[in-house]
């Protein structure tokens, strides 16, 4: 585990937050928090840009660490449940990541919509992951053959088959990418760029995008983090999330 810096908050007698900054050393002096490092003193909450600690003299500005706030939703613990989306009322959007005991997604900070003051967002597929009961996965069939970035086929592909989708191949039980498709017609994907080259009756396995398909996170309860690293002020007054109970 990464070395993190620990808050302790008198009122609540508890340690309340972590802090990536590692100071030499700290106190707590008429209301106001004074850190060294590196031979020089630092009063804290004094500097007017946001998530900046300590001087870099080698690039003439402050070290940035991002904000980040990790919490745990389990509603109705003893539930499957479907996590469709993520909503902020924040004035800012966050990037973020889920993980539950089944699944996991993410959220890029700008796939959030403002509605009626509140940040909103569809909880998305990790990139690069193949989940075989996601509609946005599309079985093609056996490579007939290959001839340069070509895979040829002899049968026609399905309609369902769009530029810009991830080609992969079928190696035992592992799948490997082939590259993106750039092109196609009836019977052939042209792909951008071979990654790793195919054989003759491989299966092949078209899938899309993470941003095209909303399929949310599945599990009985759900990690979130946040992050955001802005350097002015932000604030967040609440994160929810709607879901379903999950149908077997």
């Amino acid at each position: 585990m990464a070395e993190v810096t620990l808050g302790y908050n008198i009122a609540t007698a508890g340690w309340s937050s972590r802090f990536s900054f590692l100071p030499d050393w700290g106190v707590h002096l008429n209301n106001s928090m004074y850190t060294f490092k590196n031979g020089e003193l630092y009063k804290h909450d004094t500097n007017p840009t946001r998530n900046a600690f300590y001087w870099n003299y080698a690039i003439q500005d402050y070290y940035t660490y991002p904000s980040e706030i990790t919490l745990v939703m389990n509603d109705s613990p003893v539930d499957t449940k479907d996590f469709r989306t993520i909503a902020l009322d924040s004035n800012a959007t966050w990037d973020v990541t889920v993980d539950t005991d089944m699944d996991s997604g993410m959220i890029d900070r700008d796939y959030f919509k403002d509605k009626e003051g509140n940040f909103y967002a569809y909880i998305r597929r990790n990139p690069n992951t193949i989940d075989f009961k996601a509609t946005s996965t599309q079985g093609v069939g056996k490579l007939g053959s290959i001839s340069g970035n070509d895979l040829n086929f002899s049968f026609n592909i399905s309609s369902q088959i769009s530029v810009g989708d991830k080609v992969y191949f079928a190696s035992g039980a592992s799948f490997n990418l082939i590259g993106t498709i750039a092109g196609y017609d009836n019977n052939t994907i042209t792909v951008s760029s071979v990654t790793i080259t195919p054989s003759p009756g491989d299966m092949i396995v078209v899938i899309k995008d993470s941003t095209a398909e909303s399929y949310g996170a599945r599990g009985y309860y759900m990690d979130v983090s946040i992050q955001n690293n802005d350097t002015q002020l932000v604030e967040i007054f609440s994160i929810s999330s709607e879901y379903s109970q999950s149908m077997p």
